[in-house]
């Protein structure tokens, strides 16, 4: 079969790999679609942690069960032909956060297509608990969103969305719409987004948020203004960025929340002072649990993903794709089609 591997850092390509077999209490799934996101570009320079090379890379993908080994288990409430993504999320058991029911922060979580081969590669196989069921006439190309929307599901659910009038977005990349996505799906109808990149702020626009440019506007006198000199509700930080994290409190209305759902690079600092004299609430936000999964399942077919992917490519084009996510000028969402 073809596939898209991680070969060594700035070395991923279309290679041929061995089909792989389906082993006892696991499902082949053929992938229709895959995703590429900011993990799959740190892997692919080098700097992940915990990939080692050669990888099949990939975690947000759709295709279809073709074979189903359930071994001495039940058999999955899934049935050959069935469209599917899958949970990538690969926890312990054993640690305070999994004894706790939180095995999403499993203190040794490993994700399929980072600790072992993922879903650029026309068949995959993968544990049948991890398998999670598409409706029928959902499209191949929705159901690769459905990873990244389930990180903005769990971003909201962090910050109590029931209490949320407004809200602020920092980062219009595709994390940052898939927050604003989020939020639009669960009422909250006062989402502002903010960018640098003006494709970005274009395509947030075309999606009806209203946008902020932080080249050129002063985005805490906007806030203030649009908040009656208040603050916004609720902060989601996906940006990553300095600037970002040095601007946050100030736009937080007293007792109100932040969402961390960037994962910062480096320590950047924060105004705690406001923090400490506002009461504001700072959480950290990180993948998703099951629930925020099947929310995102509910929620993906009113979700516009016509304007999330930018870019289809063939399955041997792997480095014009990640070429694309390197320059985000136009590009959004990049899939490859299997």
């Amino acid at each position: 079969m073809r596939a898209i591997a991680y070969m060594g850092p700035d070395d991923i390509r279309t290679i041929a790999a061995d089909t792989p077999s389906c082993g006892p209490g696991q499902l082949k799934i053929r992938v229709h679609y895959a995703g590429i996101c900011g993990t799959d570009m740190a892997i692919a320079a080098g700097k992940h942690p915990r990939a080692k090379a050669p990888l099949i890379m990939g975690h947000e993908f759709a295709g279809e069960v073709v074979e189903i080994n359930p071994g001495d288990a039940p058999p999955p409430d899934v049935a050959i032909g069935d469209r599917v993504t899958i949970y990538p999320l690969l926890s312990c058991g054993q640690c305070h956060a999994c004894r706790t029911g939180h095995p999403h922060v499993c203190r040794d979580l490993r994700l399929i297509g980072i600790d072992r081969d993922g879903g650029f590669a026309e068949y995959v196989c993968v544990p049948a608990e991890m398998v999670v069921k598409l409706p029928a006439d959902m499209a191949f190309d929705t159901g690769a969103l459905i990873e990244p929307l389930a990180v903005g599901m769990h971003a909201v659910a962090m910050a109590d969305e029931g209490a949320t009038r407004n809200a602020i977005v920092l980062g219009a990349g595709p994390i940052g719409l898939m927050v604003a996505l989020a939020l639009r799906s669960s009422g909250v109808a006062d989402i502002v987004l903010t960018d640098i990149n003006a494709s970005r702020l274009e395509r947030a626009g075309d999606m009806g948020f209203t946008v902020l440019d932080s080249n050129t506007c002063d985005v805490s006198a906007a806030i203030l203004d649009r908040t009656a000199g208040e603050g916004a509700d609720v902060l989601y930080e996906c940006a990553g960025s300095e600037s970002a994290a040095g601007q946050m409190c100030e736009l937080v209305r007293g007792r109100g929340k932040i969402v961390m759902v960037g994962v910062h690079k480096a320590p950047h600092a924060v105004d705690l002072r406001t923090l400490n004299f506002r009461e504001i609430t700072m959480v950290g936000a990180r993948v998703y649990t099951r629930a925020d999964y099947q929310r995102a399942v509910d929620a993906a077919q009113q979700i516009p993903a016509e304007n999330i992917i930018s870019h289809r490519l063939d399955l041997d084009n792997a480095v014009q794709g990640f070429d694309l996510m390197k320059h985000p000028d136009g590009a959004c969402k990049v899939l490859f089609q299997l």
